[in-house]
């Protein structure tokens, strides 16, 4: 199953200790990926913003959807807010590191019991920081004055990320959803659209979780993105079931593979690898091999050849009679 959707998935009132510490080195290795490229957020926080309000009461006409469409006086004003949420953000990424480090220590008999209170302090600082940082980004999404900030796409989307860390699902979606309601055109959108095809996938809601995914995939989203989007489209469609669906996860698959190699050891490449190879499978045992050359012409010239012939030889080694049994001595 796709990593997107297993983080999706996990909420916190409803981890067990191993899934905690799996879901902190998710979180570790995210921290360490944004410090690498100088994206964490530093110095000390300010005094802590006001709590979040309601998504509803500040939801009337769209805010301007996309960033030529800000207002600079908003923009400045919002700044300070912003800034304030992502170093209370970057102090709580940094505690995920501590908490990873002690898992690694626990997990190599090396933690003892210093180590396990120090573990429970952190756990609590996490959960009290964790709240703060979702009220200092509610502190900008939710003031009238600033609906027109450049930054509050960016705020929506952190906000919605930070109350499905602190198990509020449900206050994560109606987040996602109104970023996607009043900044359509933002880049943020395609990604709160992405997450809340992870929700309804983990929900089960899968016709939901395919709308989702096309809602992603409408905008101008990079490769990365689109690629995770026809993926988490691809499960959902194969788990509808039915001639038509079948068809529309190999035509995902087949958008992946369309789309070029990622990186090298990145999630995309990942997901790259089980598109290739989930479309030779779904493909041997759904498509027409009749219709197999013009089908995998639309994978384009690197990978289409390739994935052909691994069909025919599925279907070859099918069509071969079965080698007699050895004779009894």
């Amino acid at each position: 199953m796709s990593r997107v959707v297993e983080r999706a998935a996990k909420t916190a009132s409803s981890l067990t200790e191993r899934r905690r510490a799996a879901a902190r080195r998710v979180a570790a290795f995210m921290a360490l990926t944004l410090a690498s490229a100088g994206c964490a957020a530093q110095g000390a926080p300010a005094p802590a913003a006001r709590g979040g309000a309601d998504p509803g009461a500040s939801a009337g006409a769209p805010a301007p959807a996309a960033r030529g469409g800000a207002d600079p006086f908003a923009s400045a004003a919002a700044e300070p807010i912003f800034r304030e949420a992502e170093s209370l953000a970057g102090r709580y990424r940094v505690i995920g590191v501590q908490l990873f480090v002690l898992d690694q220590a626990a997990e190599a008999g090396a933690a003892g019991a210093r180590g396990a209170a120090r573990r429970a302090a952190l756990e609590a600082e996490a959960a009290r920081l964790g709240a703060s940082v979702a009220a200092a980004y509610a502190a900008l999404v939710d003031a009238p004055a600033l609906r027109a900030a450049e930054q509050r796409p960016r705020a929506l989307l952190a906000l919605a990320r930070a109350l499905q860390d602190g198990g509020d699902a449900r206050g994560a979606e109606a987040r996602l959803r109104q970023l996607a309601l009043e900044h359509p055109a933002s880049g943020e959108a395609a990604e709160a659209h992405l997450a809340l095809a992870d929700l309804a996938f983990a929900a089960g809601r899968l016709d939901e979780a395919v709308s989702a995914c096309d809602g992603a995939l409408r905008g101008a989203a990079g490769a990365p993105l689109r690629k995770r989007a026809l993926y988490v489209k691809s499960w959902s469609l194969r788990g509808l079931g039915g001639r038509s669906a079948t068809d529309g996860a190999m035509r995902a698959l087949r958008a992946i593979v369309q789309l070029g190699p990622a990186r090298a050891g990145s999630l995309e490449a990942t997901i790259d690898e089980a598109a290739e190879r989930e479309l030779v499978e779904l493909y041997a045992a759904h498509g027409d091999l009749a219709q197999a050359r013009a089908f995998f012409a639309g994978a384009g010239e690197r990978a289409g050849p390739r994935l052909l012939g691994e069909v025919e030889a599925r279907a070859a080694r099918r069509g071969r009679p079965e080698p007699p049994d050895r004779p009894a001595l």
